[in-house]
């Protein structure tokens, strides 16, 4: 059997295959021989074996290459994947001794909400009465005492004291609302993060629980 025979006998087993993949096939070995050279024809058939033994090799590489896996084993691998941790019966029981802790701690969540919440509504009522009531107050004080100045003009040191009330209750209120935006962009912040962080604790220890133990078991 010389070169064209071997090939010719190899397409004739490898006519199952699809043409892309076939004419891939033929031109491996087509290359191989022309590597091997012309002097080398028989040692490359030899070293090949039989063109139908390399046939059968390269429709069973296909055949697992394209092989679809069955949906109720991928269900089942599944499934398997994911009870592999803990088995169900211990789930159900970890999560029945779990309850009588739970509880308790679900209503400390709810009261440390509650009251996370509750202070920052007083914190947002206070900041607002001190960054708009008081310096509003002030500032509407300080206007009507200079409107109110103008009609003591017939009395001069009344009408200038009247105006100097005014003019400082007017550039209080202005310092006040000044200062009062200051201060919260200094510790309103840190105070809701410091609130946050109150709150997420308990979560957070319960999460780190959580995953040490079910990194324990399997």
């Amino acid at each position: 059997m010389n070169r064209s025979e071997y090939m010719a006998a190899l397409r004739r087993a490898l006519s199952v295959l699809p043409e892309e993949e076939r004419a891939n096939a033929l031109r491996y070995y087509e290359e191989y021989f022309d590597d091997a050279g012309p002097e080398n024809e028989r040692k490359v058939i030899a070293d090949l074996g039989a063109p139908e033994a390399v046939a059968a090799q390269i429709l069973a590489d296909y055949r697992e290459l394209t092989a679809v896996p069955h949906p109720a084993g991928g269900a089942a691998a599944e499934g398997r994947r994911r009870w592999r941790g803990v088995s169900p019966g211990l789930l159900i029981v970890l999560v029945l001794l779990a309850i009588p802790v739970g509880l308790p701690l679900l209503g400390l969540l709810i009261g440390l909400a509650a009251a996370a919440v509750g202070i920052l509504a007083a914190a947002a009522v206070t900041a607002f009465c001190l960054v708009v009531v008081v310096p509003f107050a002030l500032v509407a004080a300080g206007v009507a005492l200079c409107g109110f100045s103008f009609v003591l003009w017939h009395m001069p040191a009344s009408a200038l004291v009247t105006l100097g009330c005014g003019l400082v209750s007017f550039a209080l209120g202005v310092l006040t609302a000044l200062l009062m935006i200051k201060l919260c962009t200094l510790f309103v912040p840190p105070l809701v993060r410091g609130l946050v962080a109150i709150v997420r604790w308990p979560v957070d220890r319960l999460r780190g629980r959580a995953r040490r133990n079910g990194g324990g078991i399997g």
